[in-house]
């Protein structure tokens, strides 16, 4: 068995390293959706969608992507040909003994996860269950078949009906057990449409700014396009370089290099304090995971400070990721520091800095934000509703 995995070190080693970080990443728009639907999220909650998605990553990397790592030298010594038959378990338990029954148990093992994200999650029947679980292991076997679909010259594993068989076996019992686990601890109840979290953790806080940093990214780059193409079809190039702009006078082309980070800062102020001021302290990222940032009712100057602290803030440490990236530097890394610094302060005192500053001084709107309560609602009456459950 090493000498078998010592075929595929290379690329086991890079899926090793790869596997977390890429689970954390697709766990975010599913943690987005969470949000969206219960408008705050338990531990076990965030930690089971990262679980969940590192399994499935983990599964398709594992049985997929680590390839032997001198293909035409393996290709030369193993031919591997597909095993039909059904009935072969039996010959493997007869003579395998231990191991042939390890092996077995280790391929209904495989899927029980995916059985139990099918019935938990998906909230599908048996029948979800029975024809997922077949379809992602017949998928896995004819991908290993074919080479993994003519990416790698031959087939580097062996198309087994027997794991077909016990793949969809291992997800029926996932499914079972979901089931199981579902009558213990039932799933909550997603709380009203209106519903606004003006608690937010710092999990909600982060996959909140991840959403609209990505329409920031979108509309400044897409901006920048913009204004560049425009340029040069309206411009008239002259010979010593210069650009003549509607005939009438020229015009360099060093004004470009400052187009991409003038469009960057007026993406990021539309995001992070245009939009925000006028829809009661959420962004767009915080309309769809029902958040506010604005912790505390404020007015006036408290409410002006508060924005411009925050803004700020993130803006200074966006500017010198951004920078840093592009140029080189050590300001990427004080960049990822100070962002560093913000997830921990939140983590640990379950607020963000500019959330001390002060606020306007009304007893019942301070009596309101004090109260322990899981979601907060929109409602001017300043009723509270929400599952307990769904709390952080």
């Amino acid at each position: 068995m090493i000498a078998y995995l010592g075929l595929f070190s290379t690329s086991f080693i890079i899926a090793m390293v790869l596997w977390p970080f890429a689970a954390a990443v697709l766990t975010l728009p599913i943690l987005a959706g969470l949000y969206h639907r219960h408008h705050r999220l338990r531990l076990t909650a965030a930690t089971s969608a990262y679980l969940s998605v590192l399994y499935l990553l983990g599964l398709v990397s594992f049985t997929l992507y680590p390839m032997p790592d001198e293909p035409q030298v393996y290709c030369a010594a193993h031919h591997l040909t597909p095993q039909l038959d059904p009935l072969r378990f039996i010959d493997d338990l007869r003579t395998g003994g231990l191991y042939g029954a390890l092996q077995l148990l280790m391929n209904v093992a495989l899927f029980t996860p995916l059985g139990f994200i099918i019935g938990r999650w998906l909230h599908a029947r048996w029948r979800g269950a029975l024809f997922g679980g077949f379809a992602v292991s017949l998928l896995i076997e004819i991908s290993q078949l074919t080479g993994f679909w003519g990416l790698y010259p031959c087939t580097y594993r062996q198309f087994d009906v027997n794991d077909l068989m016990t793949n969809t076996l291992g997800a029926l019992l996932g499914f079972g057990v979901a089931k199981l686990f579902g009558v213990w601890a039932p799933t909550a109840a997603a709380p009203g449409r209106e519903d606004v979290n003006r608690k937010p953790g710092v999990l909600h806080r982060t996959v909140t700014l991840v959403i609209d940093m990505i329409f920031v990214a979108v509309v400044y780059f897409t901006l920048t396009i913009i204004v560049v193409l425009v340029f040069y079809q309206v411009a008239r190039p002259l010979p010593n370089g210069d650009f003549q702009l509607f005939g009438l006078f020229a015009v360099g082309v060093d004004w470009l290099n400052y187009v991409a980070p003038v469009t960057a800062g007026l993406a990021f102020l539309l995001f992070e304090l245009v939009i925000p001021l006028r829809h009661a302290g959420q962004t767009w990222g915080g309309l769809f995971t029902h958040m506010t940032v604005e912790t505390k009712p404020r007015t006036g100057g408290r409410k002006a400070l508060f924005y411009t602290v925050r803004t700020l803030v993130l803006g200074a440490l966006s500017v010198m990721l951004v920078a840093g990236v592009v140029n080189g530097g050590g300001l990427a890394a004080i960049a990822c520091y100070g962002f560093a610094a913000l997830f921990l302060f939140g983590l640990f005192a379950r607020r963000m800095p500019w959330d001390l500053l002060p606020g306007d001084k009304n007893p019942d709107l301070s009596k309101r934000d004090e109260e322990p309560i899981g979601v907060l609602t929109a409602d001017s009456s300043g009723e509270t509703g929400g599952n307990p459950e769904m709390r952080e």
